[in-house]
Parts: structure tokens; C-alpha cells; sequence
């Protein structure tokens, strides 16, 4: 073998070491970099995974308020409306009321107007019995021949008999009108 072809093998060898070494840095390199930037990547997506998080966060307190606020809304709204409903309900009671107090009223009066007529015509015919009783004991002694009795002895006078007193129709349950 002569000095030329071991010197061009020897130079191959060495020029194959030598892009086969610069090889192996130049992939190193590429592995640190493609390391650091899964690194970086890695951390963009935290820091926007943290960043969506606030958003979301934020959006869901605003939601909450929003929320909060509709419901306070229709909660007064309801109250409102019951109220409303209630005075209604409590108007037309007051007015059936009332109503039924002036009916009651007035067959009250009725009543009692139809008691005092009852105890005129009681009277009436009280003294009317009077009457027909003076004039059976006024019979009776003329026809027995006791004329001379009839002719001493005076009738007793007309007395005017006091009805007595209505019933106090006021009165209702310990509670006066």
C-alpha cells in the first residue's frame, strides 16, 4: 500500500470523524432546542390556561351578579304581585263585609220594626180582651138583676200598659253597633 492511499484513507477516516462529530453536536444542539422549546411552549400554555381561568372566573362573577340582580328583580316582582294580590282579595272581603253588615243591619231593623208592630197589636187586642171582659161582667149582673151593683160601682179606668223593651239588637258577639 503505498503513503498516498493510507494517507487519503486515514483523511477520509478523519474527515468522516470529523461531520460525523459535528454531526452529533449540530443533533445535540437541535435536542437542547427542541427541549427549551417545549419548555417555552409548555409555559405559554400555562400562562394562557391561567389567563382563560381568570377570564372565565371573572365571567362567571359577572354571571353570578347578573343573576343575583334577576333574581332579587323577580323576587320584588313577586313580592309586588302577592301584595297586590292579597290587597285585592282583602278589598273585596272588606266590601262582602261591610255588605253583610249592612244587611245584617237592616234585617236588624226590620226585625225590630216587625216586633214593635207585634206588640202594638198585642196591645190592641190586650185591650180590646179589657174591653169585651167589661163588657161580659157588665152583662152578666143586668141580666142576673144586679142592676143596682152596675149603677154603684164604677169601672176600673183604661190603663195604658207599657210594652216592654225591645231587645238590644246591637249587640253582636260582646261587640256593639
Amino acid at each position: 500500500m503505498e503513503f498516498w492511499t493510507v494517507s487519503i484513507i486515514g483523511l477520509a477516516a478523519g474527515l468522516i470523524l470529523v461531520i460525523g462529530g459535528a454531526l452529533v453536536i449540530y443533533m445535540g444542539s437541535l435536542v437542547k432546542s427542541a427541549y427549551q422549546l417545549k419548555i417555552e411552549i409548555k409555559a405559554d400554555v400555562d400562562g394562557g390556561l391561567r389567563r382563560l381561568e381568570e377570564e372565565v372566573e371573572k365571567k362567571i362573577r359577572w354571571v353570578k351578579r347578573d343573576l343575583v340582580e334577576e333574581v332579587d328583580k323577580v323576587k320584588t316582582a313577586l313580592q309586588t304581585d302577592n301584595q297586590r294580590k292579597i290587597s285585592e282579595v282583602l278589598d273585596g272581603f272588606i266590601n262582602r263585609l261591610a255588605a253583610c253588615e249592612g244587611a245584617l243591619l237592616n234585617d236588624r231593623t226590620e226585625v225590630a220594626k216587625h216586633f214593635e208592630d207585634l206588640r202594638n197589636d198585642v196591645t190592641v187586642l190586650d185591650q180590646r180582651l179589657r174591653f169585651m171582659r167589661r163588657e161580659q161582667k157588665a152583662a152578666q149582673p143586668a141580666a142576673a138583676g144586679g142592676a143596682e151593683e152596675i149603677a154603684g160601682a164604677s169601672p176600673p179606668p183604661e190603663q195604658e200598659i207599657a210594652p216592654p223593651p225591645l231587645p238590644d239588637f246591637g249587640e253582636v258577639a260582646g261587640r256593639s253597633a
